[in-house]
């Protein structure tokens, strides 16, 4: 999941930067939205039990994932039958940001600290080298769309990659 990640980045930055560990909530959350957007793309709600077959993810925890998701109104839910999730916007109108907000609202925070608290060499590392990639990774969020991530997911199954023959 990542690497596809990196790849966008490197797309549309011309850079690659592989600083960042996320949790499994945080990963699991990315892959549960990309089903959503790709499987609900003509209306149709995509259910908890579609995603977890297809992702291979625990129903009990995609319900907990998708309450925060609800809750930062990307996706909505419709009852009955049919029900399931789609979209609460276009899929290129979602930000990479607004996912990893929804999640984890501590990724992307700025961390506000006195100068004095970093003596010597420390403030310097920050200055130079943290602050540097904390603004990568928030420009890269937000300046990605899940339509991006869910593009790429898309061109990496249509090429055979997941092909089976019998």
């Amino acid at each position: 999941m990542l690497e596809y990640i990196y790849e966008i980045y490197e797309l549309k930055f011309g850079k690659v930067v592989r600083f960042v560990k996320i949790s499994t909530k945080v990963e699991c959350g990315i892959i549960a939205l990309i089903d959503i957007a790709l499987n609900s793309e003509e209306g149709k709600a995509v259910s908890i039990a579609g995603i977890s077959e297809r992702q291979d993810i625990s129903a009990k925890y995609l319900e907990q994932i998708l309450i925060a998701f609800r809750q930062a109104n990307l996706i909505k839910g419709q009852k009955g039958s049919r029900g399931g999730y789609t979209l609460s916007n276009k899929a290129e109108n979602i930000t990479f940001k607004e996912i990893l907000n929804a999640l984890d609202g501590t990724i992307l925070s700025d961390v506000e600290e006195d100068k004095s608290s970093f003596p010597g060499y420390r403030s310097v590392l920050k200055e130079c080298l943290w602050d540097r990639m904390n603004a990568y990774l928030v420009d890269f969020a937000e300046n990605t769309t899940l339509k991006d991530i869910a593009e790429k997911c898309r061109s990496q199954t249509d090429n055979g990659s997941f092909m089976y023959y019998i």
